[in-house]
């Protein structure tokens, strides 16, 4: 009875969870453009919706023609992209093997949760995380690396606690990360400085008392 009785709330905790991260992700999963590798100068765009994957090519005409070609759009379900190797092949060759790995998990629901969470709450993430997973995650990905350099990131008091010491190294350290940690060692020292001012103009205060 008992155990009937937790599987049916783990199911529906399983359930649940499914539908809150489904809800983080927008109709639109992926969008990337693109001109063609010479000699071919046509422009390329892939963007990948919750059921389609959609392929736009705008062929480059010369422009004493005055032309306004309209673009050639291909758009195929999840399924049909996942069996058609030709379509595959042509946007392996545009977009390189990285993107086209990135679209076929996108097609097998293969989602990247984490960077489709709201900032507040990767924010809140990332101070629980040492300096040596703060400079590992910093490099797997745009919006990660704008976030572990974003002033939110800098200002709260956690990343102050443990990521402020002199100690904190810097191999390993992207260039952007780099100037954001000089940048904050140089705040706590003036802060320290004009504390220590304060301090001693209170001090002096009293013994003129």
């Amino acid at each position: 009875m008992h155990t009937k009785y937790h599987m049916k709330v783990s199911e529906a905790v399983c359930v649940s969870s499914i539908e809150i991260m489904s809800s983080l992700l927008s109709e639109c999963l992926y969008e990337i453009s693109q001109q063609a590798a010479p000699p071919c100068k046509d422009y390329h765009q892939l963007t990948v919706t919750q059921t389609q994957v959609v392929f736009k090519v705008w062929s480059v005409s010369c422009p004493l023609r005055h032309e306004k070609p309209q673009p050639a759009e291909n758009k195929k379900s999840h399924t049909d992209f996942l069996q058609d190797s030709h379509a595959q092949g042509h946007i392996g060759r545009v977009f390189g093997p990285h993107t086209l790995d990135y679209v076929v998990n996108l097609c097998w629901h293969r989602y990247d949760y984490l960077v489709r969470l709201p900032d507040w709450l990767l924010l809140n993430i990332l101070s629980f995380l040492e300096w040596a997973d703060i400079k590992n995650i910093s490099q797997t990905c745009k919006r990660l690396q704008q976030l572990c350099c974003s002033e939110g990131f800098w200002a709260q008091g956690t990343a102050g606690a443990r990521y402020g010491k002199s100690e904190v190294t810097m191999e390993g350290v992207s260039p952007t990360l780099q100037r954001r940690l000089v940048v904050f060692h140089r705040r706590q020292v003036l802060s320290r400085l004009a504390q220590q001012q304060q301090h001693n103009k209170r001090k002096n205060s009293v013994w003129h008392l």
